[in-house]
């Protein structure tokens, strides 16, 4: 699947995984994201779009496996994601931010929603995702790492500790955990993400790698 990797100046500063705990942060991942914040990699957005222009109607492509939308900080860059939704008619993006809802920002992303570009607002927490909800977005959450055991692996204790983890949002909103999660399935296999009427259904990604701790901390601070 085609990924487009944005900057890290794009992440917005309310994000409380950006200075720890988001994926990107670790790993070979890690090292191309930094080239490309630095400049050593990359192009402007027309050249990087191009390809995803050229792409089969229906193919499926991921904007910002690390940073964040056009726009520096809790910005959203207006004329960039015009762009984005332009070359995206016909095709399914996987897109995701955590840049404030701001009404500025709002009015952006609901303006490329009616072209087919449809952004998932990323929540930390079941509350937070109930009010991204209200909104009348897209909403992924963050869950504890606990959401992520496979099913056939809790045994003893654990079994009723997995019974007692929450399944819907306050709201009464069901939670869908990433079924990468528990099965060998790929983005490509799913798509999910990219599909912007879920019928109120939260898309949850378990804390994984080796700062899921801090991501732990991070969704329990926000949870009863």
């Amino acid at each position: 699947m085609p990924v487009v990797t944005s900057s890290a100046d794009t992440c917005p500063d309310s994000c409380p995984l950006k200075a720890k705990g988001c994926y990107a942060l670790t790993g070979p991942l890690k090292l191309h994201w930094d080239k490309v914040t630095s400049g050593e990699r990359g192009t402007d957005l027309d050249e990087a779009l191009k390809p995803i222009r050229k792409l089969n109607r229906g193919a499926l492509w991921r904007w910002g496996q690390a940073g964040d939308l056009p726009g520096k900080g809790d910005v959203i860059d207006h004329e960039a994601m015009r762009k984005i939704a332009t070359v995206n008619r016909g095709k399914r993006a996987i897109v995701f931010t955590h840049k404030p809802p701001t009404p500025e920002n709002l009015a952006i992303l609901r303006e490329v929603s009616e072209k087919g570009l449809n952004v998932n607002l990323s929540a930390d927490n079941l509350e937070e995702a109930d009010e991204l909800a209200d909104l009348g977005l897209p909403v992924v959450t963050v869950l504890s790492s606990e959401h992520g055991r496979k099913s056939a692996e809790p045994l003893g204790p654990f079994r009723e500790r997995l019974r007692l983890l929450p399944r819907r949002t306050p709201k009464g909103r069901k939670i869908a955990v990433c079924p990468a999660i528990y099965a060998d399935i790929s983005c490509t296999e799913c798509g999910v993400c990219a599909d912007g009427d879920r019928k109120g259904v939260i898309i949850g990604f378990p804390a994984h790698g080796a700062l899921k701790r801090h991501v732990d901390n991070v969704w329990c601070s926000g949870n009863p």
